[in-house]
Order: C-alpha cells, then structure tokens, then sequence
C-alpha cells in the first residue's frame, strides 16, 4: 500500500507570476493584441468579445478614456456584466466592434 514513496516530485519548473502593474497603457496593448488576434470578427454582429480579468476591473472603472479612446479610433467599445438573479456578476467582459459594421444584408 506504499506505492506512492518511489515517486519524486519536480516542481522546479513552476514558477509564481510576477505581478504586473495593471496600467492604462498595459490594457490597451492587451487589448490590441486580442483585437489584431480575432480582427475579422469586429465585422460580425457579435464583435470582439474580451473576458475581464479581476485584476483589470478597478482600472477600467477608474479610467473611462480607456475605452472612449478605441471609440475615438472608429470601434463601438464596450463594458458588459451580466448577473444572476441575485445580482453576482457571472460574466463580465469588453466587445469591440467596427463602426463600419451594418448588420447582416438581406
């Protein structure tokens, strides 16, 4: 029933993160980057969707040109939470989409 004692365990390879200062220019280069990755579909109607870390949440809240300025660019920029019916956000996220989008043709 002793088994498990020929086993090693090598956790070297694990490293903690190393904190980053969540920065207004930190965000947009994130944030760009998620765009440049998903760009085709800031032409659909669901746009560019972007999961909202907890850690970014103060600075997005504290600091509404971070968004304004990607409107400034020609993009729809916008923050979404949805909730349960308790009130807990359960998803809370930014879309991206072109103001050039139309909508569908028919």
């Amino acid at each position: 029933m002793r088994d498990y004692e020929d086993y090693d365990v090598d956790i070297s390879d694990l490293e903690a993160e190393t904190p980053v200062e969540i920065t207004k220019d930190y965000l947009i280069k994130v944030f760009n980057e998620k765009i440049k990755e998903s760009y085709s579909l800031a032409f659909s109607s669901v746009g560019i969707e972007i999961d909202v870390k907890s850690e970014w949440e103060n600075r997005l809240r504290e600091d509404g040109t971070i968004l304004w300025e990607y409107t400034k660019l020609g993009w729809k920029a916008m923050h979404y939470q949805k909730t349960d019916q308790s009130g807990k956000v359960v998803r809370n996220w930014l879309s991206f989409k072109s103001l050039d989008y139309k909508g569908k043709k028919k």
